[in-house]
Protein backbone atom coordinates (compact mmCIF):
# COMPACT_ATOMS: atom_id res chain seq x y z
CA UNK A 1 0.00 0.00 0.00
CA UNK A 2 1.31 3.15 -0.64
CA UNK A 3 2.54 6.25 1.61
CA UNK A 4 0.75 9.32 1.26
CA UNK A 5 2.33 12.32 1.11
CA UNK A 6 2.84 14.81 3.91
CA UNK A 7 0.22 17.71 4.32
CA UNK A 8 1.82 21.19 3.60
CA UNK A 9 1.82 22.97 6.94
CA UNK A 10 2.14 26.65 7.83
CA UNK A 11 6.21 26.04 8.93
CA UNK A 12 7.16 24.87 6.13
CA UNK A 13 5.92 27.40 3.80
CA UNK A 14 7.95 30.18 6.43
CA UNK A 15 10.89 27.68 5.89
CA UNK A 16 10.77 28.78 1.92
CA UNK A 17 11.81 32.39 1.05
CA UNK A 18 9.40 34.77 1.50
CA UNK A 19 8.59 35.92 -2.36
CA UNK A 20 7.05 32.11 -2.40
CA UNK A 21 4.31 32.81 0.19
CA UNK A 22 3.92 36.50 -1.29
CA UNK A 23 3.25 34.50 -5.09
CA UNK A 24 0.52 32.79 -3.28
CA UNK A 25 -1.08 35.32 -1.92
CA UNK A 26 -1.23 36.87 -5.10
CA UNK A 27 -2.26 33.93 -7.15
CA UNK A 28 -4.81 32.77 -4.39
CA UNK A 29 -6.10 36.54 -4.58
CA UNK A 30 -6.84 36.71 -8.19
CA UNK A 31 -8.17 32.96 -7.79
CA UNK A 32 -10.88 33.23 -5.80
CA UNK A 33 -11.85 36.82 -6.64
CA UNK A 34 -12.01 36.38 -10.30
CA UNK A 35 -11.86 32.74 -11.29
CA UNK A 36 -13.61 30.95 -8.58
CA UNK A 37 -17.25 32.93 -9.42
CA UNK A 38 -17.22 31.41 -13.44
CA UNK A 39 -17.19 27.80 -11.96
CA UNK A 40 -19.79 28.31 -9.14
CA UNK A 41 -23.14 27.68 -10.62
CA UNK A 42 -25.86 29.88 -11.23
CA UNK A 43 -28.48 28.42 -8.80
CA UNK A 44 -27.85 25.95 -5.98
CA UNK A 45 -26.58 25.87 -3.13
CA UNK A 46 -22.73 26.92 -4.10
CA UNK A 47 -24.58 29.77 -5.59
CA UNK A 48 -24.74 31.38 -2.19
CA UNK A 49 -20.62 31.54 -1.65
CA UNK A 50 -20.62 33.94 -4.74
CA UNK A 51 -21.65 36.58 -2.13
CA UNK A 52 -18.55 35.95 0.25
CA UNK A 53 -15.85 35.87 -2.45
CA UNK A 54 -14.90 39.04 -1.51
CA UNK A 55 -14.24 38.06 2.05
CA UNK A 56 -12.30 35.20 1.10
CA UNK A 57 -10.03 36.88 -1.30
CA UNK A 58 -8.99 39.01 1.10
CA UNK A 59 -9.01 36.48 3.74
CA UNK A 60 -6.50 34.10 1.81
CA UNK A 61 -4.23 36.93 1.33
CA UNK A 62 -4.07 38.06 4.84
CA UNK A 63 -2.78 34.20 5.51
CA UNK A 64 -0.10 34.01 2.65
CA UNK A 65 0.82 37.68 3.36
CA UNK A 66 1.28 36.35 7.34
CA UNK A 67 3.33 33.34 6.27
CA UNK A 68 5.62 35.79 3.85
CA UNK A 69 6.38 38.27 6.19
CA UNK A 70 7.60 35.62 8.61
CA UNK A 71 9.49 34.03 6.18
CA UNK A 72 10.90 37.42 5.59
CA UNK A 73 11.76 38.02 9.12
CA UNK A 74 13.03 34.50 9.77
CA UNK A 75 15.37 34.57 7.31
CA UNK A 76 16.56 38.04 8.41
CA UNK A 77 17.18 36.66 11.72
CA UNK A 78 19.54 34.08 10.46
CA UNK A 79 21.63 36.33 8.74
CA UNK A 80 22.05 38.41 11.39
CA UNK A 81 23.12 34.99 13.78
CA UNK A 82 25.52 34.40 10.87
CA UNK A 83 27.06 37.62 10.83
CA UNK A 84 27.57 37.76 14.63
CA UNK A 85 29.12 34.60 14.72
CA UNK A 86 31.82 36.14 12.11
CA UNK A 87 32.11 39.02 13.37
CA UNK A 88 33.30 37.53 16.90
CA UNK A 89 35.28 35.11 15.17
CA UNK A 90 37.42 38.30 14.09
CA UNK A 91 37.27 39.53 17.06
CA UNK A 92 38.60 36.27 18.90
CA UNK A 93 41.39 36.18 15.83
CA UNK A 94 42.60 39.90 16.76
CA UNK A 95 42.79 39.68 20.12
CA UNK A 96 45.22 37.02 20.28
CA UNK A 97 48.03 38.74 22.33
CA UNK A 98 51.42 38.60 21.39
CA UNK A 99 53.45 36.98 23.55
CA UNK A 100 55.10 40.11 26.49
CA UNK A 101 55.87 40.67 29.83
CA UNK A 102 53.42 41.57 31.82
CA UNK A 103 52.64 45.26 32.24
CA UNK A 104 53.00 46.26 35.64
CA UNK A 105 56.08 44.06 35.69
CA UNK A 106 59.48 45.57 35.58
CA UNK A 107 61.44 46.30 33.01
CA UNK A 108 64.49 42.77 32.68
CA UNK A 109 67.48 44.90 33.43
CA UNK A 110 69.22 43.45 30.35
CA UNK A 111 66.70 45.39 28.46
CA UNK A 112 67.48 49.33 29.77
CA UNK A 113 71.09 49.56 28.11
CA UNK A 114 69.08 49.11 25.04
CA UNK A 115 66.38 51.74 25.52
CA UNK A 116 69.06 54.37 26.94
CA UNK A 117 71.25 53.51 23.83
CA UNK A 118 68.02 54.51 21.76
CA UNK A 119 67.85 57.93 23.10
CA UNK A 120 69.86 60.58 21.09
CA UNK A 121 72.19 63.61 22.64
CA UNK A 122 70.75 66.22 20.21
CA UNK A 123 68.01 66.87 18.22
CA UNK A 124 68.01 65.84 14.41
CA UNK A 125 65.25 64.77 12.42
CA UNK A 126 65.90 61.34 13.02
CA UNK A 127 65.30 61.80 16.43
CA UNK A 128 62.24 63.21 15.79
CA UNK A 129 60.92 59.83 13.96
CA UNK A 130 61.55 57.94 16.89
CA UNK A 131 59.24 59.47 18.90
CA UNK A 132 55.36 58.26 18.86
CA UNK A 133 52.41 61.03 17.71
CA UNK A 134 51.67 62.08 20.94
CA UNK A 135 54.84 62.60 22.74
CA UNK A 136 55.68 64.44 19.30
CA UNK A 137 52.51 66.83 19.54
CA UNK A 138 53.22 67.57 23.29
CA UNK A 139 56.88 68.43 22.29
CA UNK A 140 55.30 70.74 19.90
CA UNK A 141 53.69 72.63 22.76
CA UNK A 142 56.94 72.15 24.72
CA UNK A 143 59.02 74.04 21.77
CA UNK A 144 56.09 77.10 21.49
CA UNK A 145 55.77 77.64 25.18
CA UNK A 146 59.99 77.72 25.18
CA UNK A 147 59.82 80.47 22.39
CA UNK A 148 57.69 82.66 24.60
CA UNK A 149 53.94 81.27 23.68
CA UNK A 150 51.30 80.05 25.94
CA UNK A 151 49.89 76.77 24.68
CA UNK A 152 46.50 74.74 25.19
CA UNK A 153 46.82 70.87 23.85
CA UNK A 154 43.49 68.58 23.13
CA UNK A 155 42.95 65.43 24.98
CA UNK A 156 42.30 62.13 23.58
CA UNK A 157 39.92 61.83 20.77
CA UNK A 158 39.01 63.76 17.96
CA UNK A 159 40.79 66.86 17.89
CA UNK A 160 38.89 69.02 14.78
CA UNK A 161 41.82 69.44 13.00
CA UNK A 162 43.50 71.29 15.89
CA UNK A 163 46.11 69.59 18.23
CA UNK A 164 47.69 72.87 20.04
CA UNK A 165 46.58 75.85 20.35
CA UNK A 166 48.65 78.99 21.01
CA UNK A 167 48.12 82.39 22.54
CA UNK A 168 50.21 85.44 23.53
CA UNK A 169 48.41 88.80 24.98
CA UNK A 170 44.67 87.56 24.97
CA UNK A 171 44.24 84.48 26.92
CA UNK A 172 40.71 83.89 25.00
CA UNK A 173 41.51 84.46 21.60
CA UNK A 174 44.27 82.41 20.00
CA UNK A 175 47.54 83.89 17.57
CA UNK A 176 47.67 80.47 15.61
CA UNK A 177 46.14 77.44 15.66
CA UNK A 178 49.24 74.13 15.35
CA UNK A 179 48.06 70.42 13.49
CA UNK A 180 50.83 68.26 13.90
CA UNK A 181 51.81 64.44 12.49
CA UNK A 182 54.30 62.12 13.19
CA UNK A 183 53.99 60.95 10.12
CA UNK A 184 57.76 58.86 8.75
CA UNK A 185 56.30 56.61 5.84
CA UNK A 186 54.66 59.12 3.18
CA UNK A 187 54.47 62.30 2.98
CA UNK A 188 51.69 65.20 4.20
CA UNK A 189 49.33 66.06 1.13
CA UNK A 190 47.69 69.11 0.19
CA UNK A 191 44.20 67.31 1.53
CA UNK A 192 45.43 67.96 4.96
CA UNK A 193 46.78 71.28 4.54
CA UNK A 194 43.31 72.29 3.26
CA UNK A 195 41.35 71.09 5.94
CA UNK A 196 43.87 72.83 8.23
CA UNK A 197 43.00 76.27 6.46
CA UNK A 198 38.90 75.40 6.82
CA UNK A 199 39.32 75.09 10.93
CA UNK A 200 41.44 78.13 10.64
CA UNK A 201 38.37 79.85 8.78
CA UNK A 202 36.08 78.01 10.97
CA UNK A 203 37.63 79.27 14.22
CA UNK A 204 38.78 82.80 13.16
CA UNK A 205 42.59 82.49 13.65
CA UNK A 206 44.46 84.25 10.77
CA UNK A 207 47.68 81.59 10.92
CA UNK A 208 48.13 78.55 10.95
CA UNK A 209 51.24 76.30 11.42
CA UNK A 210 51.51 72.68 10.29
CA UNK A 211 54.63 70.65 11.64
CA UNK A 212 55.59 66.64 11.05
CA UNK A 213 58.27 64.57 11.29
CA UNK A 214 58.52 63.50 7.70
CA UNK A 215 57.58 65.59 4.52
CA UNK A 216 55.08 67.45 2.65
CA UNK A 217 54.06 66.58 -1.24
CA UNK A 218 54.79 69.42 -3.76
CA UNK A 219 51.18 70.29 -3.97
CA UNK A 220 51.13 70.65 -0.44
CA UNK A 221 53.99 72.87 -0.16
CA UNK A 222 52.48 75.17 -2.83
CA UNK A 223 49.18 75.34 -0.93
CA UNK A 224 50.73 76.33 1.83
CA UNK A 225 52.79 78.77 0.80
CA UNK A 226 49.71 81.28 -0.85
CA UNK A 227 48.00 80.84 2.50
CA UNK A 228 48.84 81.47 6.37
CA UNK A 229 50.41 78.25 6.92
CA UNK A 230 53.60 77.45 7.89
CA UNK A 231 55.08 74.04 7.49
CA UNK A 232 57.66 72.95 9.15
CA UNK A 233 59.01 69.18 7.82
CA UNK A 234 61.34 67.32 10.42
CA UNK A 235 64.24 69.12 9.35
CA UNK A 236 62.95 72.33 9.82
CA UNK A 237 61.48 71.55 12.92
CA UNK A 238 64.39 70.14 14.14
CA UNK A 239 66.50 73.12 13.03
CA UNK A 240 64.58 75.60 15.20
CA UNK A 241 65.05 72.98 18.01
CA UNK A 242 68.83 73.54 17.70
CA UNK A 243 68.60 77.29 18.01
CA UNK A 244 66.98 77.46 21.54
CA UNK A 245 69.66 77.63 24.09
CA UNK A 246 71.08 75.09 25.13
CA UNK A 247 69.61 74.46 28.62
CA UNK A 248 66.02 74.40 26.87
CA UNK A 249 67.20 72.06 24.12
CA UNK A 250 68.28 69.82 27.21
CA UNK A 251 65.34 70.34 28.65
CA UNK A 252 63.31 69.10 25.98
CA UNK A 253 65.09 66.47 24.89
CA UNK A 254 64.65 65.03 28.78
CA UNK A 255 60.92 65.53 28.32
CA UNK A 256 60.63 63.94 24.97
CA UNK A 257 63.14 60.95 25.72
CA UNK A 258 61.88 60.12 29.19
CA UNK A 259 59.98 56.75 29.50
CA UNK A 260 58.08 55.23 27.14
CA UNK A 261 58.52 57.51 24.31
CA UNK A 262 57.64 54.56 21.62
CA UNK A 263 54.97 52.75 22.15
CA UNK A 264 51.76 54.46 20.13
CA UNK A 265 49.02 56.21 22.73
CA UNK A 266 45.73 55.53 22.28
CA UNK A 267 43.64 58.22 20.34
CA UNK A 268 40.37 57.70 21.98
CA UNK A 269 40.85 57.71 25.46
CA UNK A 270 44.66 57.89 26.22
CA UNK A 271 45.94 55.03 26.96
CA UNK A 272 49.34 53.52 26.53
CA UNK A 273 48.64 50.53 23.28
CA UNK A 274 50.11 46.89 23.70
CA UNK A 275 50.97 45.15 20.55
CA UNK A 276 48.91 42.61 19.23
CA UNK A 277 48.51 39.44 16.81
CA UNK A 278 45.65 38.37 14.14
CA UNK A 279 45.67 36.73 10.61
CA UNK A 280 46.30 39.96 8.80
CA UNK A 281 49.58 40.91 10.73
CA UNK A 282 50.30 42.73 13.98
CA UNK A 283 49.16 45.86 14.80
CA UNK A 284 48.45 47.92 17.88
CA UNK A 285 45.37 47.26 20.40
CA UNK A 286 43.83 49.33 22.97
CA UNK A 287 44.75 48.07 26.78
CA UNK A 288 41.42 48.78 27.19
CA UNK A 289 39.54 46.26 25.06
CA UNK A 290 36.67 45.75 24.85
CA UNK A 291 35.78 48.97 25.97
CA UNK A 292 37.78 50.77 23.74
CA UNK A 293 38.48 49.15 20.18
CA UNK A 294 41.32 51.92 18.63
CA UNK A 295 43.33 50.05 17.09
CA UNK A 296 46.81 50.95 14.85
CA UNK A 297 49.08 49.51 11.89
CA UNK A 298 52.70 48.00 13.51
CA UNK A 299 55.61 49.32 11.51
CA UNK A 300 58.49 47.47 11.62
CA UNK A 301 60.37 50.24 13.51
CA UNK A 302 57.59 50.20 16.39
CA UNK A 303 57.91 46.60 16.81
CA UNK A 304 61.29 46.41 17.41
CA UNK A 305 61.09 49.18 19.74
CA UNK A 306 58.19 47.55 21.54
CA UNK A 307 60.46 44.63 21.76
CA UNK A 308 63.85 46.68 23.08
Amino acid sequence: MGRGRNPVRASDLIALPWQFSAVLALGAFVGIRWLLPGFLPQQGPLSALKADIPALSWIAVTAFGTLALLAALRARMQRSQQGQKFRSGRQRARMRVVPEAQPAAEPAPVSRPAAVALRPGAWSAEALRMLEWKRFELLCARYYEAVGFTTATLAAGPDGGIDVKLFKLDPAKPLAIVQCKAWNTHPVGVKEIRELLGVMVHEGVGRGIFVTTGTYSPDALQFGAANPIQLLDGDAFAKKLLDLPVEKQKALLGFAFEGDYRTPTCASCGSKMVARDSKRGPFWGCVQYPRCKTTLAIRGRAVLAQQA
